[in-house]
């Protein structure tokens, strides 16, 4: 495995790829060799893209095993949007997270995801920013259905969202949970609460 340089990102028409294809093949190689052992031309020799073009559309190799957030972030949306008005906001952001989790295996809740995510320390550092998104829309949903709550104290509920969620992730990887991952971690938010108003 390299760990070779990549050139800086070049300027240029945009490539489309299939990030999801990429992501999984990054994601064998991490497996089977160790995320740090893997470089940028290992990469692009199991996708068949160039090492440009995987620069250029992912930036830092870390980027790649955070493909799965933005359509998890849809899933969220949509589901927080179709809760109706008299739902509790804790079941509400319950039911929405466990409908934005996905079992595939290179996206978020897949086995091989968790095993390398938390097996790496840049990676597992690395979540917060990754899912910010996440956490905002999260955050607007607490906002519109707390009316004493503050945009950063809705922060602040979202993000610990999303680590107990992240947490109950972890413990199903390790065997500590029952069921596939959405199960796990609606087990686990089950156990949150978010005040309607300040006590």
């Amino acid at each position: 495995m390299s760990n070779s340089d990549a050139p800086a990102p070049q300027r240029g028409r945009p490539t489309v790829l299939d990030r999801a294809a990429i992501a999984t093949e990054t994601f064998r190689l991490w497996n089977g060799h160790g995320y740090s052992a893997v470089g940028w031309r290992d990469i692009a020799e199991a996708t068949g893209v160039s090492v440009r073009t995987l620069v250029r559309h992912f930036t830092d190799k870390s980027n790649i095993a955070w493909v799965g957030v933005p359509a998890a972030t849809r899933r969220l949306h949509d589901a927080l949007a179709a809760m109706p008005e008299d739902a509790p906001v804790s079941e509400a952001a319950r039911r929405a997270i466990v409908a934005s989790i996905s079992d595939g295996p290179m996206t978020p809740a897949g086995p091989d995801w968790i095993r390398v995510v938390c097996g790496e320390p840049e990676l597992a550092g690395s979540a917060p920013a990754a899912y910010r998104p996440w956490i905002e829309e999260l955050a607007r949903f607490i906002v519109q259905r707390v009316p004493d709550i503050s945009p950063a104290a809705a922060t602040a509920v979202a993000s610990g969202y999303q680590a107990a969620t992240f947490a109950a992730l972890v413990a199903w990887n390790e065997g500590r949970a029952h069921g596939n991952a959405a199960a796990a971690a609606d087990e686990a938010l089950a156990w949150l609460a978010v005040p309607t108003r300040r006590s």
